[in-house]
């Protein structure tokens, strides 16, 4: 494989934590609010799986304020760097996936309380983006979980594309629900700690009135059933330490030159699975989502002459929602115009099954206009049927040289 395969891979990836779901307009969860906001953290009820009509539209009870574990708990975090002189724990590569991972939890947390679900209902678009290369093929939405006495998550049936993700405190993504499936947990399942992040992502299909309608009822559906409620403690590291040791890692992205960057303690490489937690956190693991890299068109399309791009029919398990998509971004990464994205669930195939993307082909099939200048698009395909098969497709594309071509009269 190319090195640029997971470089490309860790600015393409969305980064859910802070994807719009932390907007203040989003609406609500599929759980039930504790029956208490004020109490202590160890007094709050945990919840259940109905759903208020308040929390349909958005408006949650107010958290319990975050509570920083004492410094004897954290100790194990602390690296050769050492403290701030306000004990703040210093972050370095070797502790950096923790601490990112623990900035995400506490972000979320301050906002939403425990075992709550924050959903998006609406796609990225020009005016609503927050991060780079966010894209169209699912609604997101996100919880932290209390599983310190079991919890039961469950994703109902349902006939479209749906995964709940399941991550752990050290970013470990051990678990991944489709529709029809539920799964216990309790500390025992963790690398580590009480607490796990949900990131579940919702197809709208079709793009109608009716389909953003079931995908909404969808989203309201998930169950989270915790026995407790204990809000998350964070862990207390210096912010000014993880953003430069983000920054860093990102400049290390070429090193990415696998597939390992995403799953368990067992199955991911340890210096991949750090840098690509800096450009890509809470990615899927490649049996359930393999994200293609950035393909740059030739000089004539970057000034906006019609091109295209044809995929083959992938190996997806396509009868249990399996797509795959394109978006089209700018120079910076960010989405330039309002038709940025297709996939294969809306797209106009060819005899052959395979789909061909134009880009800046008014009129013509499957088109997604671009801005001229600097542009490139990411492909990503969902459920692969298996990944050997998924890697042997890309490799012979690969080898064929596929590229954007220009479209000639």
């Amino acid at each position: 494989m190319k090195k640029t395969l997971l470089a490309a891979l860790c600015a393409s990836l969305v980064l859910a934590a802070c994807s719009k779901t932390d907007t203040d307009t989003d609406a609500g969860p599929a759980v039930a609010p504790a029956e208490t906001t004020d109490a202590a953290p160890a007094e709050q009820a945990a919840s259940g799986p109905a759903q208020t009509p308040e929390e349909k539209s958005g408006n949650f009870p107010k958290p319990a304020p975050l509570v920083e574990m004492g410094q004897a708990d954290t100790e194990q975090w602390v690296t050769s760097a050492g403290r701030t002189p306000d004990g703040k724990i210093i972050v370095t590569e070797e502790n950096f996936v923790v601490a990112e991972t623990d900035k995400y939890f506490a972000e979320h947390s301050e906002k939403i309380p425990i075992n709550r679900i924050r959903h998006s209902r609406e796609y990225s678009t020009v005016d609503n983006q927050v991060v780079i290369r966010e894209n169209q093929d699912a609604l997101y939405s996100h919880a932290v979980v209390d599983v310190s006495e079991g919890a039961t998550i469950t994703n109902p049936e349902w006939a479209n594309y749906s995964i709940i993700q399941i991550m752990d405190e050290n970013q470990y993504s051990f678990a991944h629900l489709y529709p029809g499936e539920s799964i216990t947990l309790t500390p025992d399942d963790l690398s580590f700690g009480n607490y796990v992040w949900l990131n579940i992502r919702t197809e709208v299909r079709p793009n109608s009135e009716e389909g953003w309608a079931d995908a909404h009822r969808h989203q309201d559906a998930y169950i989270i059933d915790a026995k407790s409620a204990v809000p998350y403690p964070t862990k207390g590291f210096d912010r000014a330490s993880l953003d430069a040791v983000r920054s860093e890692l990102l400049t290390q992205a070429a090193k990415v030159n696998s597939w390992e960057a995403f799953g368990t303690k067992d199955v991911v490489d340890p210096e991949q699975f750090i840098i690509a937690a800096a450009g890509g956190w809470a990615g899927l693991p490649r049996e359930h989502a393999v994200y293609w890299p950035k393909f740059v068109p030739g000089p004539e399309a970057l000034e906006g002459a019609c091109s295209q791009l044809t995929l083959k029919e992938p190996p997806l398990d396509f009868d249990k929602g399996g797509f795959f998509s394109a978006t089209a971004y700018g120079p910076d990464a960010f989405i330039a115009t309002e038709n940025y994205a297709l996939s294969s669930r809306n797209a106009e195939a060819n005899p052959d099954g395979s789909v061909t993307f134009r880009f800046n082909c008014p009129g013509m099939a499957n088109n997604i206009d671009t801005k001229k200048g600097a542009w490139n698009v990411t492909i990503r395909f969902y459920r692969p049927t298996d990944f050997p098969s998924m890697l042997a497709y890309i490799e012979a594309f690969e080898a064929d040289g596929t590229a954007i071509e220009v479209v000639k009269e």
